[in-house]
């Protein structure tokens, strides 16, 4: 096989076939970054694979495609043509990815889902098991698909579909019926916003000011609200005495969407009882 290794981070191609004793000498080469090919893979010529990764038995990985650092290809998992596997990323056995897609940085792929062909998963989603993405999808980073879900061709291609219930399922983990959804957030006891720390929710009220939407904007003017899970475990890591509020958002309210949503407005604020 013809492959490129990483020699001091400059990649250099490596043919296992060519020379005196050049197995062994191919061997050697893998040993010494510890990256683990099983026998009866089969690995396509000039793919590019990174220090310590790890490819099953009889998985497939396609001409010119990029395994990066400590990634893992699952047992006969299938990674096609120019498709590039991100660093520490986890792709499960049987699962297929498609021509030129890309996944991002510990990603995690499950057992049989399918990623079609120039679809781009984000850096730390996560894809159950026998999840389909379509090609040309565009999942962001942090995102969660459920097992045996079905994502269409192109969605959310150019961002499209940001501000769709289905983009904040994904990516905040909150179902949104009739244009709104109850979002939550961990607050000081005294319910001051941690951030600013001079912002207090009250309780049934709401607010609102005046904003544009901008996606390129994740943590700008605006206030941020997340799935009830996220929120406890910022809560749990941040704030030394915490609780957790909900509040009420409608859609086009919503100024960008990332594993939280930044809003311009919301109502009826609940304390929310931990579990």
């Amino acid at each position: 096989m013809k492959i490129y290794l990483k020699f001091n981070e400059e990649w250099k191609l490596v043919d296992s076939e060519k020379g005196f004793n050049s197995k062994k000498k191919f061997d050697k080469l893998l040993k010494e970054r510890n990256i683990i090919i099983s026998d009866s893979a089969t690995i396509g010529n000039y793919a590019k694979i990174g220090n310590f990764a790890t490819i099953g038995y009889f998985a497939k990985i396609g001409d010119f495609a990029t395994i990066g650092n400590y990634a893992t290809i699952g047992n006969y998992a299938t990674t096609g043509i120019s498709a590039t596997i991100g660093d520490f990323a986890k792709i499960g056995n049987f699962a297929t990815i498609g021509n030129y897609a890309t996944t991002g940085i510990s990603a995690t792929i499950g057992y049989f889902a399918k990623i079609g062909d120039y679809a781009t998963i984000g850096n730390y989603a996560t894809i159950g098991i026998y999840a389909k993405i379509g090609y040309f999808a565009k999942i962001g980073d942090y995102a969660t698909i459920g097992n045996y879900a079905t994502i269409g061709n192109e969605f959310n291609k150019d961002l499209k579909d940001t501000f769709s219930e289905l983009n904040i399922m994904i990516m905040v983990g909150v179902i949104m019926q009739n244009g709104q959804g109850t979002f939550y957030k961990a607050v000081k006891e005294d319910l001051t916003d941690y951030r600013s720390c001079k912002y207090q929710y009250k309780i049934g009220k709401g607010d609102e000011i005046k904003l544009e939407r901008n996606q390129d904007i994740e943590c700008g003017e605006g206030w941020h609200w997340t799935s009830y899970g996220r929120a406890v475990e910022f809560g749990s890591q941040h704030i030394r005495k915490y609780k957790i509020i909900s509040a009420t958002i409608k859609m086009n309210d919503i100024l960008s969407v990332h594993n939280k949503v930044r809003a311009k407005a919301f109502s009826d604020v609940q304390l929310v009882e931990l579990k």
